[in-house]
């Protein structure tokens, strides 16, 4: 990932030097674009995101010369960092580029505009899912414009090879027809899957509710929310590591390595995987893929991702024109050049997705843009000490199971007691 950081420390030194200069002789009279200028920052992701970003401001800055936008780049960590810094000391940007899971502190802190009425014009076209993740206390935070799925996709030619049939994107898949089916596909040199196990903390939430998992309750009374730990909630968990352990269809080593070197060079008959990595498998290689049918369970096939979001500063001098500037990027077509250029995410409005559709004949493409009905909110992402119980608890006693270290049993007892000791 190319990123570029923008030195805040050196932003809020100058503006204090100018302070202490006598603005009535030193200080030129700005101009109105210049008063007007709106700061918007966001992740330095892709190159083609980097360069989707800089000529959607352009068209903006054209359109509207009197209400010009800086864009300023910055990699993930020093984005939180410069935010938690910038809303501190009143100068954070005017609009933000984030993720919905990392902005609801900033919303419980008041630190974000509430968009809910001048959003509610998309409303319809949000799925509900999704709008109730960027909500906190009926005020909608940011409009989300991508969303990650998890999916599985196939190499075809591997597929072939091993006499074996790719399922049809109409059939239907569920947890166990997808460990048979890897268990087929594997081989004594080549697991038939993988699966990313170095974070899986997230990806068994986010599918969750395909087999009813709820993980916690009381989740809008704070401290009182209760951790759940029954058979649906370890489930994911559970056919994860009988992959490793019980089918050896899928390795242990994915949680030190990435299954994606593996898939790109061929060697993976499956990969479990976002949706937005399909134009990496377009750009990186010349492999024959196919999605496989969304995995569904006992819940449906619904995900509780969380959401990429446009969020405006409540601290804004210019919430008017922010929130104008938030709305251009939301039209269609810019969601749709944005979500092409990461990867392949899903659109977070319906227009948005249509618009992919439009652009992206590719059967893979039409397929992924279609399961923007298959979402659901993500509660945990509302319970205080989430996060840390997920970073200090749940992803490495996973590690331990996930290289036998551990057993279910002790996995449970062990994120059980760690959320625990954090109430």
């Amino acid at each position: 990932m190319k990123q570029s950081r923008f030195n805040a420390k050196a932003k809020l030194l100058s503006l204090a030097a100018i302070g202490a200069i006598s603005i009535a002789t030193l200080v030129p009279i700005q101009s109105a674009s210049a008063a007007n200028e709106l700061r918007f920052m966001s992740w330095a992701w892709q190159d083609t995101h980097i360069a989707v970003l800089k000529n959607l401001v352009a068209q903006w800055n054209k359109a509207n010369p009197s209400i010009p936008v800086k864009l300023e780049l910055v990699d993930e960590d020093g984005l939180y960092t410069q935010l938690s810094t910038g809303f501190l000391a009143g100068t954070a940007p005017d609009v933000i580029d984030t993720e919905a899971a990392a902005a609801l502190q900033y919303a419980k802190s008041g630190y974000l505009y509430n968009l809910t009425s001048d959003m509610r014009y998309i409303q319809k076209e949000i799925n509900p899912g999704i709008w109730s993740t960027v909500n906190y206390k009926a005020k909608m935070f940011g409009a989300p414009w991508m969303v990650e799925q998890y999916m599985v996709v196939a190499n075809v030619d591997l597929f072939k090879k091993m006499g074996v049939a790719v399922p049809k994107q109409t059939d239907t898949l569920t947890w166990d027809e997808l460990r048979a089916l890897a268990k087929k596909v594997t081989t004594a040199d080549m697991p038939g899957i993988g699966i990313g196990l170095g974070s899986a903390a997230k990806l068994t939430m986010v599918m969750g509710p395909t087999v009813g998992a709820k993980y916690f309750t009381g989740i809008t009374t704070g401290a009182k929310a209760r951790l759940i730990q029954g058979a649906p909630e370890l489930e994911v968990v559970k056919q994860i590591n009988d992959m490793i352990q019980v089918d050896k269809s899928l390795s242990s080593r994915y949680v030190s390595s990435n299954p994606q070197t593996d898939f790109l060079a061929g060697k993976l008959p499956l990969w479990f995987t976002k949706n937005s990595l399909a134009n990496t498998i377009d750009l990186q290689s010349d492999i024959k893929y196919q999605y496989l049918p969304m995995i569904s369970g006992s819940g449906g096939a619904k995900q509780a991702p969380t959401a990429g979001i446009y969020a405006v500063s409540a601290q804004s001098k210019q919430t008017k024109n922010s929130v104008k500037f938030v709305k251009f990027l939301m039209e269609a077509q810019n969601l749709a050049q944005t979500n092409i250029a990461v990867g392949g995410s899903i659109p977070g409005t319906t227009s948005g997705q249509a618009a992919v559709k439009a652009i992206k004949k590719d059967a893979n493409w039409q397929f992924i843009m279609s399961q923007g009905v298959n979402l659901t909110t993500a509660p945990f992402l509302f319970v205080p000490q989430w996060e840390a119980w997920k970073g200090s608890f749940q992803n490495p006693q996973a590690k331990l199971l996930y290289t036998g270290k551990i057993t279910l049993d002790e996995y449970k007892k062990a994120i059980t007691n760690g959320w625990n000791g954090l109430r």
